[in-house]
């Protein structure tokens, strides 16, 4: 048996997130002045931490953050899964909350009802993006199984968290509402691995959520607008 440590980030804040439009894997800029701070602050909580392995969803945000949290750990690289992409919020990507509302909020409310096929037109479910997140943290736990990795480190975007986490720890989709977050918060999961690789019967355990302790003194350490999605 090998108990392995997950730490599941999201990315450092964007223009796009100060501006508050609806970010999703249409719009692929980089970090802003604040999310590289925010960044700084999130390698530095997990400096500590002894990393085996770093991987980023394929996006220019997610990556750039995850490069803050290597720059402390000699040795290692970032390797990099598109699967871990933020979800594609269709045509209304890069939207205005506000122009965003009328198609995202009765999209958003069948999916608090269980209907997860639910989408906006051009974009993902969530049954889009579960089926490919769980596949790529899969290969994931393959890797650290194969190669006797402990500490795991993966930055991704806020819907994909709320999906990933209510699929691992509480397999139950309708939970995804309570796992908060903010830019370059984490969550830190443990499973222990015994046997193959099989997602529905491994137990996750939460052991802290939407940590954000190192954001404090960030002037930005505030709930935002796309927390809500």
């Amino acid at each position: 048996m090998v108990q392995v440590n997950l730490f599941f980030a999201r990315h450092g804040q964007t223009d796009a997130n100060a501006q508050q439009l609806l970010q999703g894997s249409g719009l692929n800029g980089p970090l802003s002045t604040v999310g590289r701070q925010q960044a700084a602050a999130l390698g530095t909580a997990l400096r500590s931490e002894d990393l085996d392995m770093v991987v980023a969803s394929g996006m220019e945000r997610a990556m750039e953050t995850a490069r803050h949290v290597l720059s402390h750990h000699q040795g290692l690289t970032m390797s990099t899964d598109p699967r871990l992409n933020e979800i594609s919020w269709g045509k209304m990507d890069g939207a205005s909350f506000k122009t965003a509302d009328p198609f995202l909020a009765p999209v958003v409310s069948r999916w608090d009802s269980g209907d997860f096929d639910a989408k906006i037109e051009g974009g993902e479910s969530i049954n889009d993006c579960r089926r490919r997140l769980l596949a790529a943290v899969t290969d994931i736990l393959k890797e650290v199984k194969e190669k006797g990795h402990k500490n795991v480190f993966v930055c991704m975007h806020g819907r994909v968290l709320r999906v990933l986490m209510a699929a691992l720890v509480d397999k139950d989709m309708k939970r995804m509402s309570r796992f908060t977050h903010t830019n370059c918060c984490y969550h830190h999961i443990r499973v222990d691995i015994v046997g193959d690789i099989d997602l529905d019967e491994m137990v996750f355990e939460a052991v802290r959520i939407d940590v954000r302790d190192h954001l404090k003194s960030l002037e930005v350490n505030r709930p935002e607008t796309v927390d809500s999605v």
